[in-house]
């Protein structure tokens, strides 16, 4: 037989269990929280031109317990989430404004698909050309 025990009787297994339905259920809550968060959002964005500040920081705190209660779950982590330690430290962050087409410069790039970036190396056909003709070490 192997040298590891079953756990059935094990209290601390089933205590972990009730914490698990316990974060389980506020999981179902946090899911509720987070749709109405972010449909409020998108009408301050479609009504004032830009985020809440405050809704942005409780979207990024409730975000992070989710991720924190899910290591928790998936037995990733013995470390309870709130309320059994600290919220999670929210980090500041840019927020979102819209500007009215009227206010961008003609040539302007405005939509963040067509942007871009320069730590991102890109491939272009002159890399392709130069590579053609080295061989593999």
């Amino acid at each position: 037989m192997s040298d590891k025990k079953i756990s059935l009787l094990n209290a601390n297994t089933w205590i972990r269990g009730a914490y698990m339905l316990l974060f389980g259920l506020l999981l179902v809550a946090a899911r509720l929280i987070i749709s109405i968060v972010v449909v409020v959002q998108f009408l301050f964005v479609l009504f004032t031109g830009s985020d809440n500040d405050n809704l942005r920081n409780l979207g990024q705190g409730l975000a992070k317990w989710v991720y924190q209660t899910l290591i928790f779950l998936t037995f990733n982590s013995e470390k309870k989430p709130f309320p059994f330690d600290e919220w999670p430290a929210v980090e500041s962050s840019v927020g979102y404004s819209a500007r009215p087409v009227e206010d961008v410069e003609e040539g302007e790039v405005v939509d963040a698909e067509n942007v871009v970036n320069d730590d991102i190396p890109s491939f272009t056909a002159e890399q392709s050309d130069e590579d053609a003709g080295k061989t593999p070490n």
